[in-house]
């Protein structure tokens, strides 16, 4: 069931065409908030494909990656609430959970850092250099 997680990749990558196509203003903000709610599930779904001989070794590499950096986010956080038990079992619903809070932390944060870019674009203008075409030298 796990490796399913992978489709999520769709999300973000529908999100980028549709967002190049459109022409939005806030094109990264978009894309963060897509790109954030996917990758602790589709990281998580990328280990699981670790029994595929060489493509599956390197995918699952990256998930493993990803997982480090984005998938105990969301655990400590329920922990730290009460949600969660330390020392118990993971169940199927609280890797739900688990995820879910994940997807909306870094959905969050990663559109926060897409409007941050998006802001920067806007504000950044360029100079109109006027260079001449012919230039007269005296002697």
């Amino acid at each position: 069931m796990s490796q399913w997680l992978i489709f999520l990749a769709i999300v973000p990558v529908s999100c980028f065409y549709l967002t190049k196509n459109k022409k939005t203003n806030k094109r990264f903000m978009w894309n963060g908030i897509a790109f954030g709610m996917v990758i602790a599930p589709v990281s998580f779904g990328l280990i699981q494909m670790t029994y595929i001989p060489l493509v599956g070794k390197l995918l699952g590499l990256v998930g493993v990656v990803g997982n480090l950096t984005h998938g105990s986010i969301g655990y400590l956080c329920l922990l730290g609430s009460g949600v969660l038990e330390m020392n118990t079992v993971i169940t199927a619903s609280q890797l739900v959970m688990i995820n879910v809070v994940n997807g909306v932390l870094f959905a969050y944060i990663y559109g926060l850092i897409g409007y941050a870019v998006d802001k920067k674009l806007a504000t950044e203008e360029t100079p109109a250099v006027r260079i001449p075409v012919h230039t007269v030298t005296s002697k």
